[in-house]
């Protein structure tokens, strides 16, 4: 079994009361990454919130290169999962990649409570590479992403998370992105969306489709003006962990 980083590892803050919460974290990335928004809300409204690793992550790009986007949401339900059997409303929320974990959960299982998505890429503001990938997997299997001040203060902050691009499994998220888009009509909880108005990653218009083809979901969509794609570790923090807490406890009567 591969080394896991200790900043990586997976969490579980057990609260009260029959609510929890699971949070799923973006590609390459880990739990490290939502842990502070995780914190904000278990100690806001006091529900469990788990935070696990998902299969390929954690360890060495490598192993995410050896894994598929069925992987990560298998880790997801049997998270879920676990959380019934001890709580009888349970949401999913995620960030990036998280938040298409997050909705396609709410389209497979039918007790969950409502689904909470952060900065989706339905759309990236890098189409090229989804183009490219298929060959580019072959030529160059691992590719560096840009290494700036955001990237580094995250680091410092405790974010964990692979300073490349696995393009197999990057791949493989696009088609978890192309079965969320098929499925989300069919989806019926209510749902929260976060979009980033500075998310250097994801296209904006991701929110919009979101709220625009899940017609038979009530949708609540929230700009946040302070941050980047990593929102859950910036100025907006407080503003999402209000929104949350408040989209929880309207449903949890």
């Amino acid at each position: 079994m591969a080394f896991i980083a200790p900043q990586a590892e997976s969490f579980l803050l057990t609260g009260f009361g029959d609510t929890a919460c699971l949070f799923i974290h973006g590609f390459t990335a880990s739990p490290s990454e939502v842990y502070p928004l995780a914190c904000l809300i278990h100690d806001m409204i006091g529900c469990t919130v788990s935070g696990p690793l998902l299969p390929g992550h954690g360890t060495n790009p490598f192993d995410l290169n050896r894994t598929k986007w069925q992987d990560w949401f298998a880790r997801v339900d049997e998270e879920i999962d676990y959380l019934l059997k001890k709580h009888s409303r349970v949401f999913t929320a995620g960030l990036s990649m998280g938040g298409l974990l997050s909705l396609h959960a709410a389209c497979k299982r039918s007790e969950l409570r409502g689904a909470i998505a952060i900065n989706t890429p339905i759309f990236t503001n890098s189409p090229w590479l989804t183009t490219l990938a298929p060959v580019m997997q072959y030529i160059k299997p691992y590719y560096p992403k840009k290494i700036d001040e955001t990237y580094d203060e995250l680091l410092k902050q405790g974010r964990f998370a692979y300073p490349v691009m696995p393009v197999k499994a990057y791949i493989s998220m696009g088609k978890l992105r192309k079965a969320v888009m098929q499925e989300i009509a069919a989806l019926n909880m209510p749902v929260l969306i976060f979009q980033s108005s500075r998310d250097e990653a994801v296209d904006r218009r991701s929110a919009d489709f979101i709220k625009g083809n899940a017609i038979r979901a009530k949708v609540r969509l929230i700009e946040l003006k302070e941050s980047g794609h990593i929102a859950t570790m910036s100025p907006d923090n407080v503003v999402i962990a209000d929104e949350i807490t408040g989209f929880i406890n309207n449903l949890s009567g």
